[in-house]
């Protein structure tokens, strides 16, 4: 894959990311450093299916993983951050 393939598909896979209300909540709540459990705690709105889906949509796409029992942003993940996260 060329590197201009590759950019496109991390712009892909950003827009993606950020097109959803749900992972905007999930990426500005991880970003301070939050266990699954606690996460799932300040998401209570959501289904329990929602919840799971979106977080395993960005940890499947590169942009968060889970280390020591604590969710974090990768690199690709704070990408997604900018000062007005709307949600």
């Amino acid at each position: 894959m060329s590197e201009i393939e590759e950019v496109r598909e991390l712009h892909k896979r950003l827009l993606t990311a950020a097109m959803n209300s749900i992972r905007r909540k999930m990426i500005k709540e991880i970003r301070k450093g939050i266990t699954r459990e606690d996460l799932r705690k300040t998401l209570k709105d959501l289904s329990d299916f929602e919840f799971r889906f979106n977080l395993e949509f960005l940890i499947a796409k590169g942009f968060v993983i889970e280390k020591e029992g604590k969710l974090h942003l990768t690199e690709e993940g704070e990408h997604l951050m900018y000062e007005d996260l709307s949600v």
